[in-house]
């Protein structure tokens, strides 16, 4: 049996991060990119890829890329955290009040963090404690947190709280981009060493792979899960909160249906929603930007953004298809 063991080990590939990253839902996702790029330049031209039109893609994409590099850590752990489009826009909501009360910015900030990642933990004591359905308690936040949002906002629906210095901010340029989408590029390139590189995040990638496993090792899942729901809360809130500065105001319609966009973008980057330990920051950020890509050529063409939803859908088929094809990459 021994003999037999040793032929099957001499013919298992061993890992390797340069190898695996060409070969893996990285990889597919950044071909995929590429094509968006080509397409545009054809179809649209240079100014495709202009500083101006870079620009408002840019700016379009701080918010998702920030809620995306911290939902990315929930579903690595095995579950989905469908209120952060919620939290986004209650956070809003709660950092404009606190605005319009002549609450510094610097400290209103984090006092609502603080009042997200206190709903965070209700779906962590759910979740984690009682044992309910991931997607059943969190649509459950979702919708309280929309209720929540509607009374902070008032009857008007909608809070000015215009920061002159908060705004300028925000919406400052570097080099011809959103200095907050560069800082938001930047947070998931620290999000995927996070996942690649700490023992956090080989700790979330096993607890989601294979929660049995990863407790015969040693690792506490609950702990671990516990974190990746505060985090995915906490990013959500860091976006409500980059909303408000960005607009100078929080509306009812914050943060609607963002929690789609995000997932679409994250599984077609390489997430699983179904099965944990699958994905890299970096593929969900290509995801992002392959989809912005796709609307911003519909839109510079004068056609129908409804066309969008179409392809979204087909890139989301084509991600779940490539997957099974690969056999999945559960964690090891």
């Amino acid at each position: 049996m021994s003999q037999v063991a040793d032929r099957r080990e001499a013919f298992v590939i061993p890992h390797h991060p340069v190898r695996d990253l060409l070969t893996g839902s990285v990889a597919s996702i950044a071909l995929t990119f590429v094509v968006v790029l080509a397409v545009g330049l054809f179809w649209v031209g240079p100014r495709f890829l202009s500083f101006g039109n870079m620009s408002i893609m840019g700016s379009f994409l701080i918010v998702p890329l920030i809620v995306g590099a911290f939902a990315g850590f929930a579903l690595l752990s095995g579950v989905v955290d469908l209120s952060i489009g919620s939290m986004v826009g209650f956070s809003s909501a709660l950092f404009a009040m606190f605005l319009t009360l002549g609450w510094d910015p610097w400290a209103a900030a984090p006092v609502t963090l603080l009042a997200c990642l206190g709903f965070g933990a209700i779906n962590a004591i759910a979740i984690v404690g009682f044992g309910a359905e991931a997607i059943a308690a969190t649509l459950g936040m979702l919708v309280a947190l929309r209720g929540i949002t509607w009374v902070l906002l008032g009857p008007q629906g909608s809070i000015f709280s215009f920061n002159p210095g908060l705004f300028a901010l925000v919406n400052q340029a570097v080099f011809g981009l959103p200095l907050f989408f560069l800082l938001a590029v930047a947070l998931t390139l620290v999000a995927a060493l996070l996942v690649s590189k700490s023992r956090l995040g080989r700790h979330v990638q096993a607890v989601g792979g294979d929660e049995r496993a990863a407790a015969r090792a040693g690792i506490s899942v609950r702990n671990v899960r516990v974190v990746a729901l505060l985090l995915s809360a906490f990013g959500g809130g860091l976006g409500g909160i980059v909303f408000a500065g960005q607009l100078g105001s929080a509306a009812r319609a914050t943060g609607v249906g963002l929690e789609f966009q995000v997932y679409a973008a994250l599984m077609i980057g390489g997430f699983s929603i179904l099965r944990g330990g699958v994905g890299n920051p970096i593929g969900g950020a290509l995801g992002l930007l392959a989809v912005a890509g796709v609307s911003n050529i519909l839109d510079l063409r004068a056609i129908s953004p409804y066309y969008v939803n179409i392809i979204v859908g087909l890139l989301l088929l084509a991600a779940v298809l490539l997957d099974r094809f690969r056999g999945g990459d559960a964690y090891e």
